[in-house]
C-alpha cells in the first residue's frame, strides 16, 4: 500500500537506463511497514504513583487509538479505567475516580493500536506500579519556611506555592505536579519578605497566587509560560484566595472578585472587632472566617455572602492556649459550610462543625487520637457527598503524626489508616485539597516541602497482627530481679505485648504512660459484670511511667518506673521496677513505698512515688476491676499503631485480645463541648471510682453512670463556692485525694472541680 499520495507506477528500469527528464519522473515512496513503538511511559514504569495520576503511553509516531482497549488491576482485583488519545501519539489512561487501595497496579493496553499506515503495534504493552497508602512525590526548591498553599486544577494537577529562604531573601516558588513529575512555574515571586501566600485556580484553569508584601496584597496569574501581575486588591497583613475571589485583611476586611477585564470588583467589606489571631480562611461562596481576640477572649467569626448580602454566623468562643494562638479552617460546597479549629481544654483538641442556618452543629467528639495530648492546626475540605474531611497534626506519645478523618454522617472515621506525615519532625499546619474525593495534604517539616496524596485503602485496616508472647513471662512467686530478665523488654517491648491506651487516665503526677496487654497465646479477655475486661491466668498487664527532663520535649523522655500486674491462680499481684539512671534496665523493688528524685534539665527535680504491692491491691479491687482502665468505655478510641491510626476496640477484637463493643465512651475530660459536670464526673470515674463504689469504700459512689443525687457528692459540695467544698479541698491538696500514688496536685482536676462547683446553684 502506498502512502502520502504516492501513485501506482510500473517503473522498473533496466540497469543503465535513465529517464530522459528526471524532473518529470514519478517518485515511488517506500511502503511504511514499521509498526509504532512505545517510546515512553509517564510516570516511569514501576515507580510509586498516585491512583489519580494520568498515565501516559507515548509512541514514536502518530497513531490511531480508536480500537484500543485498557484493563487495570490493583492488588489482583479489577479496577475501572478509561483511555483517550492526547495529541497524535500519546494514549492517556485514567483509573476510575473511586479507585482506592494499595499493592501492585497493573495496566494493560489491548485491542488495536495502529499508525497511519495501518501497521499494528505490539499488543504486549503494559505497566506496573507500586501503590502505597500515601504517595509523596519529592521536590526541592530551597529551604521551605511555611506551609505550602495547594490547589488541584481541573485536570487533577497539583499547584503548590510556598516560601523558601534564599541568598536574596525570602521568595515564593510555585510548582505544578502532573504525570509523574514536578514542573516549576516560572521564576520566584516576591521581592524579599513575602507572607500569607495563597493559591487558587480561576474559571479558565489558570493558577492565581496572592501574597502580602510591604503592606500591600499582590496577585499574579500564570499565562502558561510567564506570571502576569494583576492590580493590587488592597492593603493589609493577610490575604486569602478562593477561585477569583480575594479577601485582604488590614484594618478591616476587603473582599473583591476579579472581573473579565482584570479589575477587582467589590463583593463587600467586613469589620474586625479585635486583633486578628493566626491565619484567616476563605471558602467558596464566598465565606470568610477568622479568629479575633479582644482582651483575654478569643472567638471564631464567620460571614457568608449570598444575594449581595453578608450573613454573620454565630461566633465560636475559644479558650486561648498557653501559646496564645488558635487556628481555624473553612470549607464550602454548594449549601454546605464547615469549619474546623483547635482549642484548649487542658490540652489542644481539634473540633469540626457544620453550619445550620446561622448557628453551628458540632460534629462528634474531638478528633484527637489522644484527647489528653495535643492535636492542632486542622485543615478542612468537603467531599462530593457533602461530608467534611479534616487533616491535622498531633503529637502522640512523643511521635509527631499527621492524621486525617472523614465524617460518615454520624461519626468520624480515619481515612485509610497510615498517617499522611512522612517525616520524623513535627509537620507544619497542613493544607488540604481533594481530587475525586481523595485527600491531598501539603506541609513542611525539617525545612522541606511535602505533598502527600492518598491512595488507600478505602477502609482502614486493623492496626496490628497479633504475635506470640513466647519469651516474655513473669513468675509472681519468684519475680526476676531486673525487667529485662523477664524477656518482655530489650528495653523495647516484646512483639507479643499488645499496646493500648484509654480515654481518661489516672493522674500520676504528670508522668507519661505506655500500657501493654500480655496474654498467653491462644487466649483472650472477656466482658465482666464490673464492665472491666476479665483476663485469664497467666496474663500480665504492663504500665510504664516516664518523664520529660525538659517538659514538652519528647526527645528528653525517659522511663522511671515499669509496673507489672499479673494474674495467677491465687489472684492478681503487682510489682514495681525502678529504672536505672542510665536507662539500661530497671530493678525490682522490694515490697514497700519508695520515692526517688529525678534530675531535670533546668536544674530542678521530679520526685516519683513507687507504691507498695499492697497498695496495688487497694486500687485494683475486684468490685470495680480488678483491671481498671481496660473497659469498653475507656478503650473506645483511636490508637496509634506505629504510624497507622485505627479504632482500638475493633483492632483488639480482630486480634483476639478482647470482645467487640459498641459502648459509648466516657466524656473526655479535655472536651470543652461537654459540661463541667460531665467532665468532672468523667475525671472521678477514672481517678476515684475504683475505690468509691458500693463494693469498696461505699461512702461515695463515683461511677460515671451513677446519678449525681445518688453519688453523695452533694454532702461535700457547697454550690457556688469551691473554697467551701470539702471535695474540692481534698482533691487540691496533698495529702488528699487520691489517697495513694500521688504527691502532686493535678491542675486539671483543680480547674474542672472549681468551674463545676462555681457554676452550681444547687446540688443536685
Amino acid at each position: 500500500m502506498m502512502v502520502d499520495g504516492a501513485s501506482d507506477v510500473d517503473a522498473a528500469s533496466e540497469p543503465g537506463d535513465a529517464p530522459a527528464d528526471t524532473a518529470d519522473a514519478d517518485v515511488i515512496d517506500e511502503p511504511d511497514l514499521t509498526p509504532p513503538k512505545l517510546s515512553a511511559i509517564a510516570p516511569a514504569d514501576a515507580s510509586d504513583v498516585w491512583l489519580h495520576d494520568r498515565i501516559d503511553f507515548g509512541f514514536d509516531e502518530p497513531i490511531d487509538a480508536s480500537g484500543a482497549t485498557v484493563t487495570a488491576s490493583l492488588a489482583g482485583a479489577p479496577v475501572g479505567a478509561t483511555l483517550a488519545l492526547v495529541g497524535d501519539r500519546t494514549i492517556a489512561v485514567r483509573l476510575a475516580p473511586a479507585a482506592r487501595g494499595t499493592g501492585t497496579l497493573e495496566i494493560n493496553l489491548g485491542g488495536v493500536i495502529e499508525d497511519l499506515a495501518d501497521n499494528a503495534a505490539d499488543l504486549a504493552i503494559s505497566a506496573q506500579y507500586s501503590v502505597v497508602a500515601w504517595s509523596r512525590p519529592a521536590i526541592d526548591r530551597g529551604v521551605a519556611t511555611e506551609t505550602p498553599a495547594i490547589v488541584v486544577d481541573q485536570s487533577g494537577a497539583i499547584i503548590a506555592a510556598w516560601v523558601v529562604d534564599s541568598a536574596a531573601g525570602r521568595r515564593i516558588v510555585v510548582s505544578r505536579y502532573a504525570s509523574g513529575g514536578w514542573q516549576a512555574l516560572g521564576e520566584t515571586l516576591g521581592a524579599g519578605e513575602p507572607a500569607s501566600v495563597a493559591v487558587s485556580i480561576d474559571a479558565s484553569n489558570r493558577p492565581l497566587v496572592a501574597w502580602v508584601e510591604g503592606g500591600a496584597a499582590h496577585v499574579m496569574r500564570w499565562s502558561g509560560s510567564v506570571w502576569n501581575a494583576l492590580p493590587s486588591p488592597g492593603s493589609g497583613t493577610h490575604v486569602v484566595l478562593s477561585a477569583s475571589t480575594v479577601a485582604v485583611f488590614g484594618s478591616g476586611i476587603a473582599v473583591r472578585t476579579l472581573s473579565a477585564t482584570d479589575t477587582w470588583q467589590v463583593v463587600g467589606d467586613l469589620g474586625l472587632g479585635g486583633a486578628l489571631v493566626g491565619e484567616p480562611a476563605i471558602a467558596a461562596g464566598p465565606a470568610i472566617g477568622w479568629i479575633e481576640r479582644t482582651g483575654g477572649d478569643a472567638q471564631i467569626r464567620v460571614h457568608r455572602h449570598a444575594a449581595g448580602t453578608w450573613t454573620a454566623m454565630t461566633p465560636i468562643a475559644l479558650d486561648l492556649p498557653p501559646a496564645g494562638v488558635n487556628r481555624m479552617s473553612l470549607a464550602a460546597s454548594g449549601s454546605q459550610l464547615a469549619v474546623a479549629w483547635d482549642e484548649h481544654g487542658g490540652s489542644s483538641n481539634v473540633i469540626a462543625a457544620i453550619a445550620n442556618g446561622t448557628s453551628w452543629s458540632r460534629l462528634g467528639r474531638p478528633l484527637d487520637v489522644d484527647v489528653a495530648g495535643d492535636a492542632t492546626a486542622p485543615a478542612i475540605a468537603i467531599d462530593s457527598s457533602a461530608r467534611p474531611v479534616v487533616a491535622w497534626r498531633e503529637r502522640i506519645e512523643g511521635s509527631d503524626r499527621g492524621v486525617i478523618a472523614r465524617w460518615s454522617g454520624s461519626a468520624w472515621t480515619i481515612v485509610g489508616g497510615p498517617q499522611w506525615h512522612g517525616s520524623t519532625a513535627m509537620p507544619s499546619r497542613p493544607s488540604l485539597a481533594l481530587y475525586a474525593d481523595a485527600p491531598i495534604v501539603g506541609s513542611t517539616a525539617a525545612n522541606a516541602m511535602h505533598v502527600a496524596r492518598f491512595n488507600g485503602p478505602a477502609v482502614a485496616a486493623v492496626g496490628f497482627a497479633r504475635a506470640s508472647i513466647a519469651g516474655c513471662s513473669f513468675n509472681a512467686a519468684s519475680p526476676t530481679p531486673t525487667l529485662l530478665a523477664t524477656g518482655c523488654f530489650t528495653p523495647a517491648p516484646h512483639p507479643g505485648l499488645v499496646p493500648y491506651d484509654i480515654v481518661n487516665e489516672l493522674w500520676s503526677d504528670g508522668t507519661k504512660k505506655r500500657r501493654w496487654i500480655g496474654l498467653p497465646d491462644g487466649t483472650s479477655m472477656t466482658a465482666s459484670a464490673t464492665d472491666a475486661w476479665a483476663a485469664p491466668v497467666g496474663t500480665i498487664m504492663v504500665k510504664e511511667f516516664a518523664i520529660e527532663t525538659t517538659p514538652g520535649n519528647p526527645a528528653t523522655r525517659r522511663p522511671v518506673e515499669t509496673r507489672i500486674f499479673t494474674n495467677t491462680s491465687s489472684g492478681w499481684s503487682g510489682f514495681s521496677y525502678r529504672w536505672r539512671a542510665n536507662g539500661s534496665d530497671a530493678d525490682l523493688l522490694n515490697d514497700g513505698t519508695f520515692t526517688q528524685d529525678w534530675q531535670l534539665d533546668d536544674g530542678g527535680t521530679y520526685r516519683h512515688l513507687y507504691p507498695s504491692r499492697s497498695q496495688c491491691q487497694s486500687c485494683h479491687h475486684a468490685a470495680f476491676g480488678p483491671l481498671l482502665g481496660v473497659r469498653p468505655q475507656q478503650l473506645q478510641r483511636w490508637f496509634d499503631y506505629g504510624g497507622t491510626i485505627a479504632d482500638q476496640i475493633p483492632t483488639l477484637a480482630a486480634a483476639g485480645i478482647g470482645p467487640a463493643s459498641t459502648a459509648t465512651p466516657h466524656v473526655a475530660t479535655h472536651d470543652r463541648a461537654a459540661t463541667w459536670e460531665q467532665r468532672s464526673r468523667a475525671y472521678m470515674a477514672a481517678n476515684c471510682a475504683h475505690c468509691h463504689n458500693p463494693g469498696n469504700i461505699a461512702i461515695k459512689d463515683l461511677r460515671y453512670t451513677t446519678p449525681l443525687a445518688q453519688t453523695r457528692l452533694c454532702e461535700v459540695i457547697t454550690p457556688g463556692s469551691p473554697s467551701q467544698s470539702v471535695v474540692y479541698a481534698r482533691v487540691t491538696q496533698r495529702p488528699g485525694m487520691p489517697a495513694l500514688g500521688t504527691l502532686i496536685v493535678d491542675p486539671h482536676a483543680d480547674l474542672l472541680l472549681a468551674r463545676w462547683i462555681a457554676g452550681m446553684t444547687a446540688c443536685p
